[in-house]
């Protein structure tokens, strides 16, 4: 096994520039230490993935976000990476090695996970479902088009209204980002980063002009703000908080700051924006939404971010690899959490 430890070595993997997985990236690797995780960089035999170590209540393991990379290695290459890989959670103390891997699900791919003696994990640490909008060749008014009516008037009014956007990485902007992050928090009661995350991850990719945040304010008060990352050849909507002001949100300022990060990476050179995760859901004799779950937390931005336009992408679900019989105390506690929240 090849550890790497050379950011520019790393950064030239062509399928994670392709793919925009800012999640495997060198800057990731720093940011996740920064936090006190232990982090490496690996290849074998032609497979690569950042690789760190989680140590929970739960148990410890392994994890490998949206890794290893590419999808279209053979069998034998992956039976090489993790068979690496094995030993090192073996040294490591891990009961298992998770991975999220960045691959759309089909039968082939979710084959090749099992028959490397990958089971399906009882939770998911990524977005599984995500919502990507295509940018290469499209000017303005083909995406704006392209929106749904009900988007593309929200924009306008919003800009008729004189909401105001900048883009910055200042300290001072991620502060404010995370004031509104816990507001949101409390709004939808979800499980939020840790304050030194956002901080920290926007210091280090600005670095190389990977990130943005960007604002939206109306008469001098902050209405809603957006961590956007711009890696490779793809634009991503990270984190999103908005004040919760009843007047603040009677004003769709959230509309423009997507629009407003649609043009910033096409401007960039993006071919693509990735909305991130959506509610997982089927279409119905009609042709509508029809949410396989409504405890899915995604369920209430999953209109927000489709109607912007683009296509659903499925990624194959979260899989473990049991590394000893630790793991299974850590999948008793995950299946209850899962069925506590309902998702």
């Amino acid at each position: 096994m090849l550890e790497i430890h050379e950011k520019e070595t790393w950064e030239g993997f062509p399928f994670m520039q392709d793919k925009g997985l800012f999640l495997q990236s060198f800057h990731q690797k720093e940011l996740y230490e920064s936090l006190g995780q232990r982090t490496w960089l690996f290849e074998v035999t032609g497979i690569r993935s950042l690789v760190t170590k989680i140590e929970a209540k739960r148990g410890t393991f392994l994890f490998l976000p949206y890794g290893p990379m590419p999808s279209d290695a053979d069998s034998e290459a992956f039976t090489a990476f993790f068979t690496e890989l094995r030993t090192l959670a073996q040294e490591e103390g891990a009961s298992f090695i998770r991975v999220s891997p960045y691959w759309e699900e089909t039968d082939e791919k979710k084959a090749l996970l099992v028959g490397h003696g990958f089971r399906p994990a009882p939770i998911h640490m990524l977005a599984e479902t995500l919502w990507v909008l295509d940018l290469e060749g499209k000017t303005d008014e083909q995406l704006l088009e392209g929106m749904e009516k009900k988007h593309r008037n929200l924009v306008r009014r919003a800009i008729k209204d004189g909401v105001e956007i900048s883009r910055t990485t200042t300290p001072e902007a991620v502060d404010r980002f995370v004031e509104l992050h816990w507001e949101t928090r409390e709004r939808h009661q979800f499980t939020p980063y840790p304050k030194d995350f956002f901080r920290n991850q926007v210091r280090l990719f600005a670095e190389d002009d990977q990130v943005l945040v960007i604002e939206a304010t109306h008469g001098g008060e902050l209405l809603a703000s957006a961590i956007i990352m711009t890696y490779g050849k793809v634009g991503a909507y990270h984190h999103g908080a908005s004040s919760s002001n009843p007047e603040h949100r009677k004003i769709p300022a959230s509309y423009l700051i997507q629009w407003e990060a649609i043009q910033e990476a096409r401007r960039r050179g993006c071919s693509r924006y990735n909305f991130w995760g959506v509610a997982p859901y089927r279409l119905d004799a009609e042709g509508k939404r029809v949410y396989e779950n409504l405890k899915h937390p995604f369920c209430g931005i999953t209109h927000f971010k489709t109607g912007f336009g683009g296509h659903r992408v499925d990624l194959l679900p979260c899989h473990d690899l049991v590394v000893n019989a630790r793991y299974y105390l850590n999948w008793s506690i995950e299946k209850v959490r899962k069925w506590k929240r309902g998702f």
